[in-house]
């Protein structure tokens, strides 16, 4: 009951789609549209179990998943408590924000099945920009970890260099969500995912070359320290 209480969020969340497929069997096709191509087309189909229930299966999967790791962490029990309660806090965070992404697409998917003209591509990156923003709004309260994180050699020698590290990320994740959701607007839909790509990279490089940077600029201070 306890578990019902906390997690009742995450489970409405996953239930959705099951829901969204039980109630819309009869007006789903036999042939379920599954991949789309870069243009944002149709070019993959199948039967209409697999295509209603596949990804909702791999979202339960990913949650569970998610849900783990922190436990799995071997050094997990020597952190101290800030650092438990902010892995913690961002793993929650994080699963929430996965699992209502894919049960987003999959309730988007179910729409296009049936006909309407819903860009699945503008869509997908649009949300993928939310997703991508809110995670960043966390990263400043991580705290050095064995799973999740700006994890470089220099970020895990040392937590202030982590700290400021993960700072900047996130700040670098917020601005980079916004702009996919903007592109995802206004971009052409063949060019959404790439844009969409090259930001994430973008994000992905600029606090991994900073964490070096920063973590010599501190050992170059300590050793002018008398």
């Amino acid at each position: 009951m306890r578990l019902l209480k906390k997690e009742w969020p995450q489970l409405l969340i996953l239930a959705l789609p099951f829901c969204a497929a039980a109630l819309l069997w009869d007006k789903l096709p036999d042939l379920f549209p599954i991949h789309w191509n870069i243009r944002g087309k149709i070019d993959g189909y199948a039967g209409k179990s697999f295509g209603a229930f596949f990804l909702p299966v791999v979202n339960v999967f990913v949650t569970a998943l998610t849900a783990v790791l922190p436990r799995l962490d071997p050094k997990c029990r020597s952190y101290d408590p800030e650092t438990q309660a902010s892995v913690a806090g961002v793993f929650r965070i994080f699963r929430l924000m996965i699992s209502l992404f894919l049960s987003a697409v999959v309730l988007a998917m179910y729409s296009v099945a049936m006909g309407s003209h819903l860009d699945l591509m503008r869509f997908s990156t649009g949300g993928l920009g939310v997703m991508f923003a809110v995670l960043g709004n966390l990263m400043g309260k991580l705290r050095p970890n064995y799973f999740a994180g700006i994890r470089t050699p220099w970020t895990l020698q040392s937590r202030t260099v982590w700290i400021k590290t993960h700072r900047l990320g996130g700040c670098l994740m917020v601005g980079g969500g916004v702009v996919i959701l903007i592109g995802s607007l206004l971009v052409p839909s063949s060019l959404c995912l790439i844009a969409a790509l090259v930001t994430l990279v973008f994000c992905s490089i600029i606090p991994a070359v900073y964490s070096y940077f920063s973590y010599r600029t501190e050992k170059e201070s300590a050793s002018k320290v008398p």
